[in-house]
């Protein structure tokens, strides 16, 4: 197993390696311990099962420690890839888009390092002309999801291209299908999705984990109780008990419940139960 610098301190900026960690989980089991290492193949399989445990991870929200924007230019097309080289361009194509905005782009001009840098809005960004529409500024528009395939099958007329108002997000891999509807024309928007940032899933076992402090605990116990079956037992209660605790710790960490908001039919305007922002109201 390798060794961390310091004796065994993690690099502050990229943790602990993935052998240290492995051997760690490999000693909760009794593999490698009293002082002896565990072997080349005892690594190799934990680095393995590192991997694949990351990849289940990485479809569980609350176990992501950040979401990102992606975005990209509309082209006039009624779907845009989601993945590798795609036209969302990212390593992995998401399971999920939890988010997605609309961006008008009249008279402004495409986004060159993405959104929420904390820089890049000021008093004239929300600048307006008379008619309404941006003037010189972008001007951003929620996009409302629809829900499942059949829901995005019952449209009428697929091929209407205006202003959009929804989303259909399509799983399909390598690349994942963003439909956007109705089909924003050409070069007039940005289109913007939020999604959980891909996790490391092709880790060597000199590499860096390079995750939030209260991941290590988690990779460790959660590691070591994942592989004792391959040692022929059952990971002990003080086990599965320290992997229960860690992984709780990230949860209360990383959860971020949205606003939850009321169907627009069931807030009518003309309700005589109805008041301005009822339709965002937390329940």
């Amino acid at each position: 197993m390798s060794e961390t610098n310091n004796g065994g301190t993690p690099n502050a900026t990229t943790g602990y390696t993935v052998s240290d960690l492995v051997g760690l989980a490999l000693r909760q089991i009794g593999i490698g311990a009293m002082g002896t290492q565990p072997s080349p193949a005892d690594l190799s399989d934990g680095v393995m099962h590192l991997n694949m445990m990351l990849a289940q991870w990485q479809r569980r929200r609350w176990l992501v420690p950040n979401l990102v924007d992606k975005f990209c230019l509309s082209s006039g097309a009624s779907v845009y890839a989601v993945g590798p080289g795609g036209d969302f361009d990212m390593p992995v194509r998401p399971a999920q888009v939890l988010s997605a905005y609309a961006r008008l782009l009249i008279g402004a001009q495409a986004s060159q390092d993405g959104d929420f840098s904390g820089v890049d809005f000021s008093s004239s960004d929300f600048d307006t002309g008379s008619d309404g529409l941006s003037t010189g500024n972008p001007v951003d528009y929620p996009l409302t999801a629809i829900p499942s395939y059949e829901d995005y099958a019952s449209l009428g007329l697929k091929g209407l291209k205006t202003w959009p108002n929804y989303f259909f997000y399509n799983p399909a891999f390598p690349d994942g299908e963003f439909r956007p509807w109705p089909i924003p024309p050409a070069q007039m928007w940005e289109l913007h999705i939020i999604v959980a940032e891909p996790l490391p899933t092709t880790l060597k076992a000199t590499d860096a984990i390079n995750l939030p402090p209260e991941y290590w605990d988690a990779i460790m116990w959660t590691l070591a109780e994942r592989m004792a079956p391959s040692y022929g037992q059952e990971a002990s209660a003080t086990v599965s008990a320290k992997a229960r605790g860690a992984l709780a710790t990230i949860r209360s960490a990383n959860v971020q419940i949205p606003t939850l908001g009321m169907p627009a039919i069931l807030t009518p305007i003309s309700s005589p139960f109805y008041w301005p922002g009822l339709e965002i109201q937390k329940l």
